[in-house]
């Protein structure tokens, strides 16, 4: 059965570094909430910059937008 990570080490994670001193007095739900929280906040921005590089590109004439994308968004 494979382990579950910790919510401090989850949020250490999710925030790609040391978590913020103090939040280890936080309880594991406490934790885990903000990890949620985090989680859907990161989700959220990655949907409203993919809307703006969408917008942003229906500027440009069609022949242009592929090209303009994959040097923009080269992954």
């Amino acid at each position: 059965m494979p382990s579950q990570k910790r919510p401090l080490d989850a949020l250490t994670e999710v925030l790609g570094g040391a978590a913020v001193p103090g939040l280890e007095k936080l309880d594991d739900a406490e934790l885990q909430t903000l990890v949620d929280a985090v989680r859907s906040a990161r989700r959220e921005q990655q949907r409203q910059l993919a809307q703006a590089t969408d917008a942003a590109l229906g500027h440009l004439p069609l022949l242009l937008r592929g090209a303009v994308r994959k040097i923009l968004l080269p992954h």
